[in-house]
């Protein structure tokens, strides 16, 4: 989407400045442009006619302190009342318009219609966050992220121009990766085309890792792999390290939400909170305290074509304070859990939406698993291992996934050459397959 480069330039600008805002000026901020939103909502979108009524008066004055009023938006919502959710009329300077799918790989899928001033809020925060990180545009960036047409026979990419701050003389070639490129083709491009970053999922990096440890395969060279898309564990960050020499730079985002928090340079997630404001909350629609797993329900700021006020994102996180050593007061994530709509059923109601530990991929010497409920008590564990000659601890591992989900779980382990890609593209570790009656 084309935006402005004179107002680009200005809200980075002005990025820059306001990241040293106190909490309190950065709250004002928030609550100017979500003024300015839910205006402009309950006018011109008629899915919000009355549904701000709790909070935005008839004369225009907002009650902040029933906020929490507000209906969450579910994604069910923006498929079933999707023409209901565009905007009749956009402000002065917000368009043009464009429309963006999700694959839908661990839910419904959907689309969302963004316009122009998102994309420039978006691009902003995504450059402030990458600076904030050391990243060298200059070097060359492969992205293996969603529809994409690059060929899957050599070269195996597709230039996509350069990438970086639109007025530096600093700027490398960007290049796509198709998503069904296996990844020893993958491997093999990033290491010849001499690349210095991978922007990918979390799972995915993990897998090249791997594939290029099982396959002998000499590994790229690479500053960072920035991902997005998932949760970043642990055994994530310690294999894209010791195979390719890099950090891994988390970034949480998503079609809907925007650009929504990026690590700072001590590793603490700061929301964008000049964009967006975050919530994490309870099953009850409270804020959770610090240090508590809760669910992100978002509002973009700058999505005027689509507004999504207080949208409940489907992931989990875990809030924290706004004391950083970097000296910046924006709220922060201390981590993003994983996907809150990825979840098991037992036939008595009870749910689990949390993931296994990576040590139990350690227990079964895996390089890659994915994890379905096939039937009301059943689940299959399906896993790659890394030597055929031999079996991992399969019996530890069904006991981990009885004490982390149900006690009376009946867990298949099953060997495979390979594990499938979704028909988007992407590595799906945890499915649900048993539609119940």
């Amino acid at each position: 989407m084309s935006t402005d480069g004179g107002l680009q330039r200005q809200f980075y600008d002005m990025l820059m400045d306001s990241q040293w805002w106190p909490a309190d000026a950065l709250r004002d901020y928030q609550l100017s442009q979500l003024g300015q939103l839910l205006r402009h909502a309950r006018q011109h979108v008629p899915f919000y006619e009355n549904r701000l009524d709790a909070v935005l008066k008839p004369n225009g004055d907002i009650d902040w302190d029933r906020w929490g009023e507000i209906p969450i938006v579910r994604r069910q919502d923006m498929i079933e009342h999707r023409d209901a959710m565009q905007a009749k009329e956009l402000p002065p300077g917000h368009g043009p318009t464009a429309v963006f799918e999700t694959s839908g790989s661990t839910s419904l899928p959907i689309a969302v219609t963004v316009n122009a001033l998102l994309t420039i809020a978006d691009n902003a925060a995504r450059w402030r966050g990458q600076g904030w990180n050391g990243i060298d545009w200059s070097r060359k960036l492969a992205t293996r992220l969603g529809d994409t047409t690059a060929p899957l026979g050599p070269p195996y990419g597709d230039r996509r121009g350069v990438w970086g701050l639109p007025w530096s003389d600093r700027r490398g070639e960007a290049w796509e990766i198709n998503v069904k490129l296996p990844p020893d083709h993958v491997l093999k491009f990033l290491r010849d085309g001499g690349f210095g970053y991978l922007n990918t999922g979390a799972a995915p990096a993990h897998v090249f890792a791997l594939e290029a440890l099982r396959l002998g395969i000499e590994p790229p060279s690479l500053d960072a792999v920035l991902t997005q898309g998932a949760s970043v564990g642990p055994a994530d960050r310690e294999i894209c390290q010791r195979v390719f020499g890099a950090r891994i730079m988390e970034i949480y985002s998503s079609k809907e939400g925007g650009q929504m928090a990026h690590p700072c340079e001590y590793g603490r997630l700061h929301i964008n909170a000049e964009c967006c404001l975050v919530e994490v909350l309870d099953a009850e629609g409270q804020p959770v305290p610090v240090g508590t797993t809760g669910r992100v329900v978002v509002t973009p700021f700058f999505n005027t074509a689509q507004p999504l006020i207080r949208y409940e994102q489907g992931d989990l996180a875990i809030p924290g304070d706004s004391e950083c050593p970097c000296g910046r007061c924006s709220p922060t994530l201390l981590s993003i859990e994983g996907r809150s709509s990825i979840f098991f059923t037992h036939p008595d109601g009870r749910k689990a939406t949390s993931l296994l530990p990576d040590s139990g991929r350690a227990m079964l010497d895996c390089s890659f698993w994915q994890i379905a409920q096939v039937g009301p008590l059943t689940f299959e564990v399906r896993y790659v291992p890394k030597d055929w000659n031999r079996t991992g601890d399969e019996a530890a591992l069904v006991r981990l996934f009885r004490a982390q989900y149900f006690e009376d779980a009946d867990v298949r382990l099953v060997r495979l050459p390979e594990i499938p890609l979704s028909p988007s593209g992407k590595f799906v570790e945890y499915k649900q397959e048993y539609a119940r009656p």
